[in-house]
């Protein structure tokens, strides 16, 4: 049959054919063997690659996880709850603010203010009813919850308002880099607050909010009236371990200056609490008295929250206290001064009409 015959003479031969033609037919049927077996290679690893990219999956892109405020330290504040951070455009700042001071501070109810309102960083309460003339602000850093418990109680009729902005002071620092931090906050309250309008400005921190007021003070350095900062202002060391980084600390030696000359009221207070890496409070404000020239006094061990009071300082409107305590019921009992400090230091000291 023509088609055996084609076959045999493409593949085998036939017996029929020369010797020449019978080698020139094998090496034609080796050829044609070999292309066979490449293209039969090259069709088996096409299958290889095909099936392989079937079973390669693309993960989907995770969605951004929402940002938990951690703790501000392990002897200053915990959660009471989830706390969720709130995205501003100076980076992810709490205004929820469900953290809670972990220094034990009751809550003796609200006293004359109203219900928490969110703010672009942080949160304030009014007190009831709202001012009619001239209000005058408490801006406070870190432990927000403990604060309203102690201070609206106090009948001081301030504005509080508090910020929680994290983990350390560079959490702080970060939120209210620049100017537009504190205008736009300051702007949002006075137009809850019009016809009303801002007197008075008062910066208090606790623990790691300091970053936040040293931020606030390079930005705006005469717009507060009065800074409270409890056992709050540290530095870092110098390479040698002994001599502090004292860049940081510029915008509070320039308020210190301002304080003692009468143009802000400043409270400063430390413990005796020493951090394994980085300076003390008191290390830093026996750096601002060499600075200004000041020197301490014995202040008697009176008794104070716990604590007793050490040592004193006060020159026109600047005033240091450094209290015995070493331990964390120490640090929270500084937090715990703050509404005798603004009754008894800062509201009397500041010019009434």
């Amino acid at each position: 049959m023509p088609g055996d015959w084609c076959l045999g003479l493409r593949v085998t031969g036939s017996a029929m054919s020369s010797p020449t033609s019978t080698r020139s037919a094998s090496r034609s049927a080796t050829r044609w063997r070999l292309a066979a077996s490449l293209l039969l290679v090259a069709l088996s690893g096409l299958v290889v690659l095909v099936a392989a990219a079937r079973r390669i999956v693309v993960a989907p892109t995770a969605a951004p996880a929402r940002t938990t405020v951690a703790p501000v330290a392990s002897a200053s504040v915990a959660p009471s709850a989830t706390t969720t951070a709130t995205e501003t455009r100076w980076g992810k700042v709490d205004a929820g603010a469900e953290i809670e001071a972990s220094c034990h501070v009751p809550d003796q109810g609200a006293g004359p203010y109203g219900d928490w309102q969110a703010l672009p960083i942080g949160r304030m309460v009014v007190p009831e009813p709202p001012p009619e003339d001239v209000y005058d602000v408490l801006l406070h850093f870190h432990g927000g919850e403990a604060v309203r418990r102690l201070v609206a109680p106090a009948g001081l009729k301030l504005v509080i308002v508090t910020v929680d902005a994290g983990v350390g002071s560079s959490a702080y620092g970060q939120a209210y880099q620049g100017p537009e931090p504190l205008e736009e906050g300051l702007a949002t309250i006075d137009a809850a607050l019009a016809p009303a309008r801002l007197r008075y400005l008062i910066l208090s921190s606790w623990s790691a909010g300091y970053g936040a007021v040293r931020e606030l003070l390079r930005a705006h350095p005469t717009v507060p009236n009065a800074v409270v900062l409890l056992d709050s202002v540290h530095a870092s060391y110098q390479p040698d371990g002994e001599h502090l980084v004292t860049e940081g600390l510029a915008p509070f030696l320039s308020l210190a200056q301002r304080a003692v000359a009468g143009e802000a009221v400043v409270v400063l207070t430390h413990s005796e609490i020493r951090p394994p890496n980085y300076a003390s409070t008191a290390e830093v404000a026996s750096y601002l008295l060499a600075e200004i020239g000041g020197r301490r006094r014995y202040a008697g061990l009176m008794p104070a929250h716990g604590l007793e009071a050490k040592t004193t300082y006060d020159q026109g409107a600047f005033h240091l206290r450094g209290f015995t305590g070493t331990g964390k019921e120490a640090h929270c009992a500084h937090l715990k001064m703050l509404p005798d400090i603004l009754r008894d230091d800062v509201l009397p000291k500041l010019p009434r009409p």
